[in-house]
């Protein structure tokens, strides 16, 4: 019944989606351009090596799987690791990643690119990260007895999805088709436990936590900007992942502790979605700033010396993807947006430098963001005065900051090393492969 309902109802459903917005989403026509051209690509992987396949629906769940992708290479020339993607954002960001011997897209989850799939790239072993459970594929691996793992694995974030009884028997049924789901804590299990799901279960940590120790480690060598265009004596805000709804609470406050404290404060505004329209208008609303896309290129044309004399004085707006985690090397303090609305966004990040944290009130859907804020490493605010008053405090409070820095950082290294053990199954897996 389940595979009737998924086949005869769900992927029809997801086709028809997928065809429709690809008439206006460029993004998503040409990974179906992609995909025609893919299985030639991906035709020639060797057989004579150990091909591991890792699927991650996106960038973000992708940078969490590098740890072990990069413990998996160290000296096993046997393995061959081809990785894909559902989404176009994972794909065109990652294609070049020199750990990866393929990289594609992954095909819509129907019988025929399934068993069309495993047949092309004939794997040893299936990694899927985090939430990625694609029915069909996984019913193709089952028959060839091919393993798959569910690693980071994360109850559904829906609250209908984890309650109604369909979708609950769904979720399990597709659970039950992985030889081993190794979770991303004990909250989870727990969720997975109830479910009653008949595959090993192991608690672990999340491997992004390694994931940001590495980042953290690398931000000293390779760095976004350059340390030497900061003022030593001011205290750097980092303002990362923000929202309109946040700016509204942001901008006044910054603007009431300038006006109450003599202090140097620089903020870096980093906009969770830096489009033209929001940069334009966030630019209106900061009249003294600099776009961090033009600091890079002064910095390259005209050195340190000159970009800092020009920043004095002057705020930071981020024009570009892809550098919030490096830049809160150079913060004091972290304000973490989107807490304001849905949710907020990742906060170990911040946590990994060891900066104390600021958000809105919305933490129900991230469980690092509810630990540090039982640890006193999170400050939740409601509004300007409070927001105010909390950065005053902690700018006046040097040695009282840095140990709130302190305790976000040891959280973040005592959840590391899951990607070592995620690694020894998976060889232990391989190796059994070999004795059979």
């Amino acid at each position: 019944m389940i595979d009737f309902i998924y086949n005869k109802l769900i992927i029809p459903l997801l086709i028809f989606y997928f065809k429709k917005i690809q008439k206006n989403n460029a993004k998503f026509l040409e990974r179906e351009k992609a995909i025609k051209s893919m299985w030639d690509i991906i035709s020639d992987i060797p057989t004579y090596k150990k091909v591991v396949w890792i699927h991650s629906a996106s960038m973000g769940e992708f940078e969490q799987i590098k740890p072990v992708i990069e413990e998996l290479k160290k000296n096993r020339d046997y393995l061959y690791i081809i990785a894909s993607f559902f989404s176009p954002s994972g794909y065109k960001n990652q294609k070049d990643y020199p750990l990866l011997d393929k990289v594609c897209y992954m095909p819509i989850d129907t019988r025929e690119n399934a068993e069309k799939f495993i047949k092309t790239i004939h794997p040893d072993i299936a990694i899927f990260v985090r939430y990625e459970i694609w029915r069909n594929h996984l019913l193709e691996l089952k028959k060839h007895n091919i393993p798959a793992i569910l690693v980071n694995a994360t109850m559904p974030s829906n609250k209908f999805y984890r309650s109604c009884t369909l979708t609950r028997a769904f979720l399990r049924n597709n659970l039950n088709l992985f030889d081993i789901i190794l979770t991303s804590g004990s909250r989870h299990t727990d969720f997975f436990n109830k479910l009653n799901v008949d595959t090993e279960i192991r608690t672990l940590t999340d491997t992004r936590f390694d994931r940001i120790i590495q980042k953290v480690e690398e931000a000293r060598i390779y760095e976004v900007l350059d340390k030497r265009i900061f003022d030593p004596n001011e205290i750097v805000i980092i303002a990362g992942s923000i929202w309109e709804e946040d700016e509204k609470i942001l901008l006044p406050a910054i603007k009431s502790v300038r006006e109450q404290i003599e202090a140097h404060i620089k903020v870096i505004y980093v906009p969770h979605e830096p489009t033209e329209e929001h940069i334009e208008k966030l630019s209106a609303l900061i009249p003294s700033h600099a776009l961090s896309s033009r600091i890079r290129q002064c910095l390259t044309e005209k050195g340190c010396k000159w970009v800092h004399e020009k920043l004095v004085g002057k705020d930071i707006i981020v024009d570009e993807i892809g550098y919030l985690l490096g830049l809160y090397y150079y913060g004091h303090i972290a304000y973490v947006g989107g807490a304001f609305g849905k949710g907020i966004h990742s906060v170990i990040e911040p946590a990994g430098y060891g900066l104390p944290i600021i958000s809105g009130p919305n933490l129900s859907k991230s469980t690092d963001a509810q630990y540090l804020k039982k640890s006193k490493a999170l400050k939740v605010i409601n509004n300007t005065k409070e927001l105010t008053d909390w950065l005053k405090f902690l700018i006046l409070n040097d040695e009282f900051r840095r140990e709130l820095g302190r305790i976000a950082k040891e959280y973040i290294y005592h959840s590391a090393g899951s990607s070592k053990i995620v690694v020894e199954k998976i060889i232990s897996i391989l190796y059994s492969q070999n004795n059979k």
